[in-house]
């Protein structure tokens, strides 16, 4: 780690690294743990599809359904169907309500 006292004594409990005072989490975090955490909130999802002049840049809002390593699942609001994005298209997601964190009791397993 970058910000390591080397005068410091370091004790690993569960995923935290702890020095003094110091705590920062030692396991990583990736977008699909916080919207797992989120399926059934009312969100909008913002995306742009390169060399596209039909749909440049588009948004969309619904219930966020299901959430994979490289996709989520929408049920538009428009028009009642179900509609799967590719991460690599989704610009940033916006919850209507306050969101889930990854804080809140999160237990991979």
């Amino acid at each position: 780690m970058y910000w390591q006292y080397p005068y410091q004594q370091y004790q690993y409990g569960g995923n935290v690294l702890q020095a003094g005072n110091i705590q920062q989490r030692t396991e990583r975090y990736y977008s699909e743990d916080l919207l797992q955490k989120n399926i059934g909130k009312t969100v909008t999802v913002y995306l742009t599809f390169e060399n596209n002049k039909q749909w440049n840049a588009r948004q969309v809002t619904g219930k966020l359904r299901e959430v994979g390593r490289d996709f989520i699942l929408v049920k538009d609001r428009q028009t009642g169907k179900d509609q799967m994005y590719l991460n690599i298209n989704v610009d940033y997601i916006v919850f209507d309500d306050a969101p889930a964190t990854i804080a809140d009791g999160y237990d991979p397993d």
